[in-house]
């Protein structure tokens, strides 16, 4: 009787005691990333200026004319949101950010969870998401909100798996709204169009998303032309081939400004992309989750890989698609996350460690003249004269040397703009490994996750490495 009644108890236990290890990774993750809440960098300066443009000017009432930021109005609801709250900005901010880290860890462990259901490999999977040093940094100590449009398109993979086309397309719209990095996942949706995977119309979920986040805006009376333009403006900000990447132009030099080499880099970009969908599409390969698991990994890793003009930050994607990989095919990709996160955290320091915490290293942009917005014309240098700062200007901004101007927020006046060592012009530390290394190492990753892809794609669907 007493064996019955334990047999019959024992099931309860499991999901008890799986609640209890999630509870105890989130509030480790939390408490990890407090730790890090009162450090100002330059980029989360910037952020502080724009939320008190906004507060300043009536809440979602500033959000008439969104010229003073360089954001999608998406994120600038949320700020707008957050100036009503009784909450310290620089706090805000980045709680507001970092909460998305949480979403990206769930929609990480669901997807894992397809491959292993009712395994503890999807906790697993989850939590070291939520402790990757990129994750971790991102929103708590620099400020970013790469995790925003990250979680959405993790969870428009997850939806793919699950062959909620529809709804998987919906969110990858949201994360579109919220950055243009989103892109990085187009060729994957265009892969599954090609098979039939997917219906080309569920596609058009991503800009019919993208237009209804922006009906909010156009009745506060913000200009059509401002929501459509942000992201064409913003693929001419800058002119350096990289922004800090561990991408293949590091072995070209950071300060190296083409018009025609960034030509010649979009056109490869493009190339590759239509070659590796063109080939798998001419193959009539069918697709299953594993599959399509390693398609959106090389993806957001090729393409930020040779495309001019990345930041550090746009691995961001791959950061958490690659740990999903290597869950997927564990005995073959276990070295790709390992390599990516070394690639990718070590590419962060330069602007999380710069002088006074700023973002530094006067990142040349086109518009505003010498120096310009970001001040500068190669990371670390002592840049130009100020320049003209963008449409709306910064609240608060006299002119500086080198930056957008005075006093932000938060920073006193020095050589780069947004206060010492910051937002442009001032000087970082440098990099503690040769960023060429850092490429060399990312390339590695993108190497690595082609072959495995590859070799999967010549096989048979159902293999042992598809099969839980």
């Amino acid at each position: 009787m007493a064996t019955v009644l334990a047999a019959t108890a024992a099931p309860p236990r499991r999901p008890l005691l799986r609640i209890g290890v999630v509870a105890v990774v989130v509030i480790a993750a939390a408490a990890l990333r407090m730790a890090f809440l009162d450090y100002q960098t330059g980029d989360a300066r910037i952020f502080l200026s724009w939320y008190q443009h906004i507060a300043s000017n009536g809440g979602f009432a500033a959000l008439k004319d969104i010229s003073f930021a360089n954001y999608n109005v998406t994120y600038l609801y949320l700020l707008a949101a957050l100036s009503y709250l009784p909450v310290t900005p620089l706090l805000g901010i980045k709680i507001l950010s970092a909460a998305f880290d949480f979403l990206l860890g769930y929609f990480v462990y669901r997807l894992v969870a397809l491959r292993y259901p009712g395994k503890w490999w999807p906790v697993l999977a989850g939590a070291l998401v939520l402790f990757l040093p990129t994750v971790v940094v991102n929103a708590s100590m620099w400020g970013q909100a790469d995790a925003m449009y990250a979680a959405f398109a993790v969870g428009g993979v997850y939806f793919l798996l699950r062959r909620r086309p529809w709804l998987a397309c919906a969110f990858i719209g949201v994360a579109f709204a919220l950055k243009l990095q989103t892109v990085f996942l187009f060729p994957l949706l265009l892969l599954l169009v090609l098979l039939r995977f997917i219906p080309w119309k569920s596609v058009l979920a991503i800009p019919l998303v993208y237009l209804v986040l922006d009906i909010p805006a156009l009745l506060i009376g913000t200009s059509p032309s401002q929501l459509v333009s942000v992201y064409v403006a913003q693929t001419g900000t800058f002119d350096l081939l990289t922004l800090n990447a561990p991408n293949v132009y590091q072995y070209l030099g950071t300060s190296v400004t083409s018009s025609a080499l960034r030509i010649a880099g979009i056109a490869l970009t493009g190339f590759l992309v239509l070659a590796l969908v063109v080939a798998v599409w001419w193959r009539r390969v069918e697709m299953s989750s594993t599959r399509i698991v390693l398609a959106a990994t090389v993806s957001v890793l090729l393409v930020p890989y040779f495309l001019p003009a990345m930041h550090e930050r746009y691995f961001f994607l791959a950061d958490a698609l690659t740990v999903v990989a290597a869950f997927y095919l564990p005995r073959k990709l276990w070295a790709l996350p390992v390599l990516e996160q070394f690639a990718s955290f070590f590419a962060y320091l330069p602007f999380l460690l710069g002088s006074g915490g700023g973002f530094g290293g006067g990142r040349g942009q086109r518009p505003g003249g010498t120096g310009g917005f970001r001040g500068g014309s190669s990371p670390g240098g002592s840049s130009g004269t100020g320049g003209t700062p963008p449409a709306g200007g910064f609240p608060g901004g006299g002119t500086g040397s080198g930056g957008v101007g005075g006093r932000a927020p938060g920073g006193s006046l020095g050589s780069g703009g947004f206060g010492g060592g910051g937002f442009g012009g001032g000087s970082v530390n440098p990099s503690i490994v040769d960023m060429r290394i850092l490429a060399t190492a990312m390339l590695g990753a993108l190497v690595l996750a082609v072959w495995v892809t590859a070799r999967q794609f010549r096989r048979p669907v159902l293999t042992d490495d598809e099969t839980p």
